[in-house]
């Protein structure tokens, strides 16, 4: 079990982490670089929708960890670019389905591209042995978060 020290310093680092991810200035550089004018959100549809595939907007929202209203609002924007085609489910009318365009493909991939060139540039004085093991390690962190229920109260463990 880590001690409360060692707790306190991956709290930390994953608030660093967190802060990063999500801002809106680090988006910018990126999509800048990619040569792709959508807002943070729209990045974040247009990589999900790479990921998945063709989804219903409900699920898009899901694997985006977005609220449905802000996943209906960036997916308008979207296919005004004409980045993203909506269409109906076969299965069933009243659902929606979001797939990307050949031109909402380029987007997502470029965005992919210079993602993994920046995070290839920040590692490439990390071993394999510890890049492999970093993602280890932060993908068992994040089961086990979500696994966790979080404790009530200010109790010391």
């Amino acid at each position: 079990m880590p001690s409360p020290e060692a707790l306190d310093e991956l709290t930390s680092s994953l608030q660093r982490l967190g802060r990063l991810l999500a801002s809106r200035q680090a988006t910018s550089r990126v999509t800048t670089a990619a040569k792709v004018d959508v807002s943070q959100q729209g990045a974040t549809l247009l990589r999900a929708l790479l990921r998945g595939g063709e989804q219903p907007m409900a699920t898009l929202a899901t694997a985006a960890a977005m609220d449905l209203g802000a996943v209906s609002r960036q997916i308008r924007q979207l296919e005004e670019l004409g980045a993203v085609r909506r269409s109906s489910d076969p299965g069933d009318g009243r659902v929606s389905l979001l797939r990307l365009t050949p031109k909402g493909r380029r987007m997502a991939e470029n965005l992919r591209a210079v993602g993994v060139r920046h995070l290839d540039t920040a590692l490439r004085d990390w071993t394999e042995a510890d890049s492999r093991r970093l993602a280890s390690l932060l993908d068992r962190l994040v089961t086990d978060l979500v696994a966790t229920p979080v404790p009530s109260g200010s109790s010391n463990r």
